[in-house]
């Protein structure tokens, strides 16, 4: 006995039988989750890149949706770097100074959408509001000077909110990466082109450097092999041995790129990245950098073997070893005896006597008497470039203050407070990334291997706060864009199916 047809809707239209092969008819899935729809006899299916199937329709969001919004922000970054190397852009170095974070909270409010819940988030918006509160200090002498320095510590974190709003794929997150590498590759290259060419390739010394005494400046000069006496490498900034962070970059980065390309061209462009980077670190003579740059490269060789690639460890360490013997060869050659002179000092004594000899003497001021007289906070606007622009330094109850490495500013900040919220912060980023780069299965896009060198990179800029103020400049700014982009990425990679990557 047949079982009772069911009732017609008026207005309904039943579903009809649905796949390959019934009545000859074609079916298409256009995104994840949606209905399948019948093609017309003869119609032909237009392939759907990730970006398109993962990203809001144009009209809804545009560039302002779009993952492609990460590597222009890179490039004004870099814009604006070169721009403070032109003399006729000097009357206007605060604006040029001043833009590159001012398009960071601009971002911040004009992105919409939900930030997804990076690790760090909690951590590091407790450390913000914290340093939201500390502009209520007696010490915020200077208001104006108050509101700069917390625009400034809100737009270098922004990027871990408003990044993870975009529909970013993994092909824009390498593009990414390749920008910052091609530009410290050329900041490390003109470094070591003013050691060649003495004066020819050499930028106007920061104000605020020569504003430090003649004594100083003298010190960061060596004699070269020539005999003639130049600037430590300043690349593409205007500080003597700034050079070394773009050599440090271009050879992080160069070690990813000649561990993840499959083109020959690639690969020999990261190898010579990381030999003209080792090179540019030698002549900077700048030991925290290369010291900090090793361990890096130690961490990513032990994630690589944790994550059993040992063959791909075999070949960075390879690569990098080699080059590192070559460079330092070539780096003697140019700059003589200076150059071994200093970097002799790395043996004569035990490693943690030379960097208290050096660094170590700030962060041991910071926790035994900076930390103990300014529990809370110092107040906002009494050190580094908002007070050097826009403080008012004519109280002498709260004078300005002086931040050599990044935890004296965070003790500045907000005290104890700040001091273990953004640590915090930090530790949550490099465990995250930790995992990625020990995954066994994979999207197709090698995230596991970017995660390894994400996380040499953020062991390094960890490293790197006991060396300076890393969080006071752009290099904090991408340090938290680069989390955010990978972060976001790999959930794009989530929700994109298979034979759309």
């Amino acid at each position: 006995m047949r079982s009772p047809r069911p009732p017609t809707v008026p207005g309904v239209v039943r579903p009809q039988l649905q796949g390959p092969g019934v009545l000859r008819r074609r079916y298409v899935r256009r995104a994840p989750g949606a209905p399948l729809e019948a093609l017309a006899p003869g119609a032909r299916v237009e392939p759907v890149s990730t970006e398109t199937a993962a990203a809001p329709a144009p009209t809804r969001g545009g560039l302002l949706a779009s993952g492609r919004l990460v590597p222009l922000f890179i490039g004004l970054l870099m814009a604006c770097q070169l721009a403070l190397l032109v003399p006729a852009i000097a009357p206007l170095r605060v604006v040029v100074r001043i833009l590159a974070f001012g398009v960071s909270l601009l971002l911040l409010a004009l992105v919409r959408g939900r930030s997804l819940k990076h690790p760090a988030r909690p951590f590091i918006l407790g450390a913000m509001a914290v340093t939201a509160l500390n502009f209520f200090h007696p010490g915020t002498s200077s208001p104006l000077a108050g509101l700069v320095q917390l625009g400034i510590q809100l737009s270098i974190i922004a990027p871990l909110l408003w990044v993870t709003r975009l529909s970013i794929d993994g092909k824009t997150f390498r593009s990414t990466l390749a920008l910052l590498f091609l530009f410290n590759v050329a900041s490390a290259t003109v470094g070591v082109l003013q050691v060649y060419f003495p004066g020819r390739f050499q930028p106007p010394v920061s104000q605020v450097v020569q504003g430090l005494g003649e004594g100083y400046v003298r010190s960061l000069e060596f004699e070269t092999a020539s005999g003639e006496r130049v600037f430590r490498p300043m690349g593409l900034t205007d500080t003597p041995g700034g050079a070394a962070t773009g050599g440090f970059y271009a050879v992080l980065l160069g070690g990813g790129f000649l561990l993840s390309s499959r083109r020959g061209l690639v690969r020999v462009l990261a190898a010579g990245g990381i030999l003209i980077g080792l090179l540019c670190v030698y002549l900077c003579q700048v030991r925290a950098t290369f010291v900090t740059l090793g361990v890096c490269l130690l961490a990513m060789a032990g994630v690589l073997a944790l994550s059993g690639r040992l063959m791909r460890m075999v070949a960075l360490l390879a690569v990098v070893g080699g080059a590192a013997v070559g460079a330092f060869g070539w780096a003697v050659t140019v700059g003589g005896s200076a150059v071994t002179a200093r970097w002799s000092t790395l043996l004569e004594g035990r490693p943690e006597d030379v960097y208290q000899q050096n660094r170590g003497g700030f962060v041991t001021r910071t926790f035994e008497h900076l930390l103990p007289e300014f529990p809370l906070g110092a107040g906002l606007g009494r050190y580094g470039m908002a007070n050097a622009y826009f403080g008012d330094n004519s109280d002498r109850e709260y004078p300005a203050l002086w931040a050599e490495v990044q935890w004296t500013a965070w003790v500045y900040d907000g005290g104890f407070l700040v001091v273990a919220l953004y640590p915090l912060a930090m530790l949550a980023t490099l465990w995250w990334v930790f995992r990625v780069a020990r995954r066994k299965d994979d999207t197709g896009d090698e995230f596991w291997l970017w995660g390894s060198v994400i996380f040499a990179y953020n062991l390094g800029a960890l490293a790197l706060t006991f060396s300076y103020a890393f969080f006071l400049s752009q290099t904090g700014m991408e340090f938290w864009l680069l989390n955010a982009a990978l972060f976001g990425a790999m959930a794009h990679a989530k929700t994109v199916h298979a034979h759309r990557r």
